[in-house]
């Protein structure tokens, strides 16, 4: 079997400001719980209002029946929102290490997969996003090694 063993030697105030850090750096709380504060808001905030071009992955019109309907029924209401419990839905939870989210509604998958309605994507981290998540992380290992003074 293979392993990694690392020694750490030399000043004993450095080792233990190492330490202190390598111990602190496994918990990434702060910025998974960041992580899922942002991406809920953004599913539910600008992908909504953008109907998905907010990254580059637009809502196809609804068909010119379902629109003349829900004119009649749902006056003002854009598309895939008729109660707004979809738009409500998403949640997360953090851990030390992952953020997940989800979305609560029992029709959401078929809306974001396109099972059996045209595909409308909610949920989706591009470049953007992806850039933000990294830089919550950054700040949260950056403030680790600055309260371990290293």
């Amino acid at each position: 079997m293979s392993g990694l063993k690392l020694v750490i030697q030399g000043d004993k105030e450095l080792v233990a400001k190492l330490r202190k850090f390598g111990v602190s750096v496994l918990d990434l709380s702060d910025s998974m719980d960041e992580t899922g504060r942002y991406l809920t808001r953004f599913f539910s905030g600008e992908v909504f209002a953008s109907r998905g071009q907010v990254f580059g992955k637009p809502w196809p019109a609804l068909n010119d029946n379902y629109a003349a309907f829900k004119a009649r029924t749902f006056p003002g209401r854009p598309p895939l929102i008729r109660s707004g419990l979809m738009n409500r839905s998403f949640k997360h939870k953090s851990t030390k290490l992952t953020a997940s989210l989800w979305n609560e509604a029992k029709y959401f998958d078929y809306h974001q997969e396109g099972r059996g309605v045209p595909e409308r994507v909610m949920m989706h981290v591009d470049e953007k996003r992806e850039r933000s998540i990294v830089g919550f992380v950054a700040e949260d290992i950056s403030g680790k090694m600055k309260a371990a003074d290293v």
